[in-house]
């Protein structure tokens, strides 16, 4: 629809439950807990029920059909049932609101646009309705979409059906594979070339993510814990360099941003536990985005996979990583990079955009250095591409220039109206 297509199962958390029913802290989850088991049984209806839905020319043309209906009718639904009281018309952001929403309402305004949002029975949906200065109305669930904007390949937010595809077309990927067994999972494993990484086939953000695997006894505790919150766990090669994040908004590249975990920078004077204690002054990590570095258990693990402690002196321009996650929640920094990409990345990244026929897609990628090109590269490669993606990182990075990726998704959905 407008865009509500069949989405996969998301991760449910703090953000999008009431205060009332809070999942448990998770230390595998990184400081933004979800619920385990809902979040399982979501993943695997969805795994279910995709293979009927998704595939077929019939089932797509009909869905293009119907697409193309709901599109002009879906706003007098949504308003009639706010009519009847059924439903609830916010007319400005409220605490509920997320933060990738209030980009797009506020550049919204900023053009002429009228949003509101669709409360149906007063709870938050992230479903909104805009009405352009000429009254063409449009509802959207997240982000606004162009017309066709339900074309893309059903498999696009499934890393392992992804990697399958993309390694079929050359595109660069880390080596691995799905598994529902340990014992499956522990033949990809003894294939591959160590460090190892496992995480659950779908969604993540970092969540029950588990890297730096050079041991079998290691797999098995990692796959366990991919396992609690979904039915499949990807294993497969650890990439080396950071995690950047490409938005790709109508086939053009938008913006890149790095996004960096816990990191201190050695001056080869103080201990690791002192240049915490500096770091943690800047004020960007007084929120509310950003947060203070946490010298923790999860902080002694990663330390020690280098050989360091919380007193050791890292030499002069060494990075430390203090976590294996790269969530703001955790101490994580965003950095935008969007003028250092090389153009065989951008090239890239905008053919990956083609291929999954998506107008919008948010492209994870490693890299040692998103200046040099993948091709030159022994373990760089996309890790997962999403049609949904988190673009408020590039208007808020903690390093660099603000990039207004919002504005960017509203010239396409308007040029395309």
């Amino acid at each position: 629809m407008g865009g509500f297509s069949y989405m996969p199962a998301v991760y449910f958390s703090t953000s999008m439950t009431t205060k009332k029913r809070e999942p448990k802290q998770c230390e595998d989850c990184g400081g933004d807990a979800i619920f385990h088991e809902l979040t399982y049984w979501s993943l695997l209806i969805d795994e279910i029920v995709r293979p009927i839905i998704a595939p077929g020319p019939i089932l797509r043309f009909l869905g293009h059909a119907f697409y193309g209906i709901e599109r002009i009718v879906t706003p007098a639904i949504f308003s009639a049932l706010v009519a009847v009281g059924a439903a609830k018309r916010i007319d400005e952001p409220d605490e509920h609101t997320m933060l990738l929403a209030l980009m797009i309402w506020e550049e919204a305004k900023a053009r002429g646009i009228q949003m509101w949002e669709f409360r149906l029975f007063n709870l938050p949906r992230n479903i909104f309705v805009a009405t352009y200065p000429n009254g063409k109305k449009i509802a959207f669930e997240g982000i606004p979409e162009p017309k066709g904007g339900n074309k893309r390949v059903w498999w696009m937010d499934n890393k392992a059906i992804l990697k399958q595809k993309f390694a079929k077309l050359g595109l660069p990927i880390a080596s691995g594979g799905s598994s529902y067994s340990l014992k499956h999972a522990m033949k990809i494993y003894e294939r591959l070339v160590p460090p190892v990484i496992v995480k659950p086939y779908a969604g993540s953000a970092s969540r029950h993510t588990v890297l730096h695997i050079d041991r079998p006894e290691e797999l098995v505790r990692a796959f366990k814990v991919a396992k609690q919150v979904a039915p499949f766990a990807v294993i497969e090669e650890e990439l080396v360099g950071p995690v950047y994040r490409a938005t790709v908004v109508g086939g053009k590249l938008s913006a890149t941003l790095r996004r960096d975990p816990p990191t201190v920078v050695g001056d080869g004077v103080h201990t690791i536990r002192e240049l915490v204690e500096k770091e943690n002054t800047h004020p960007a990590r007084s929120g509310p985005y950003f947060h203070p570095i946490k010298l923790d258990e999860a902080a002694e693990k990663e330390l020690a996979w280098k050989d360091y402690t919380f007193d050791s002196v890292p030499k002069s321009g060494t990075r430390v990583l203090l976590h294996q996650k790269v969530n703001w929640s955790v101490g994580g920094t965003t950095a935008d990079v969007s003028d250092e990409v090389h153009p065989d990345n951008v090239a890239l990244f905008e053919e990956t955009a083609r291929v999954l026929k998506a107008p919008i897609v948010g492209i994870d990628f490693i890299i040692s250095d998103i200046s040099t090109s993948w091709t030159e590269e022994e373990r760089a490669g996309i890790l997962e591409c999403n049609s949904m993606p988190f673009f408020d990182n590039h208007h808020l990075p903690f390093e660099g220039k603000p990039r207004n990726v919002a504005g960017d998704i509203w010239d396409m959905v308007t040029v395309s109206r």
